[in-house]
């Protein structure tokens, strides 16, 4: 081995001895060992790094899953709202297209006359007749609510 290690040559083409040879290979481990640790610290940070962002991941997993949550919950309670609103615009809507009373004439003199002469005559029905015709036109109120 020590032929060999004669036998390298510097770049001035000089041989070079075993003691310098020894001292450059001293360095080169040196160098490596210190590379080493170098790179078991940077290894090391890397981890802590890494351990941090994993805890912090799970932190936003977890916030993530609660907005989720509160989000189903709000779009729940709007589409509640919505249904109520539309729900309440059909009552309107029919509310709206609802058949109401025919609408009438108001009774005049001439028709009051022609009733009470109609019901004239001694019987109860009659009396009762004219009384009814009375009363609706006096006061106004439906025939439904009179009987």
């Amino acid at each position: 081995m020590t032929n060999k290690l004669q036998k390298i040559k510097k770049e001035n083409n000089q041989l070079i001895t075993e003691s310098e040879v020894e001292s450059k290979l001293d360095i080169l481990v040196e160098g490596q060992t210190n590379h080493g640790n170098y790179l078991k610290a940077i290894r090391d940070d890397l981890q802590k790094g890494f351990i941090g962002l994993a805890l912090r991941n799970q932190e936003l997993l977890e916030l993530n899953k609660g907005l989720n949550e509160q989000l189903e919950i709000v779009v729940s309670e709007l589409n509640a709202i919505k249904k109520e609103r539309e729900e309440k615009a059909a009552r309107r809507e029919k509310w709206a297209k609802r058949k109401g009373l025919p609408k009438r004439d108001p009774i005049n003199s001439e028709i009051y006359n022609l009733l009470i002469k109609e019901s004239e005559g001694p019987t109860y029905m009659a009396t009762r007749t004219r009384i009814a015709i009375c009363i609706l036109t006096v006061t106004g109120i439906r025939i439904g609510e009179l009987l």
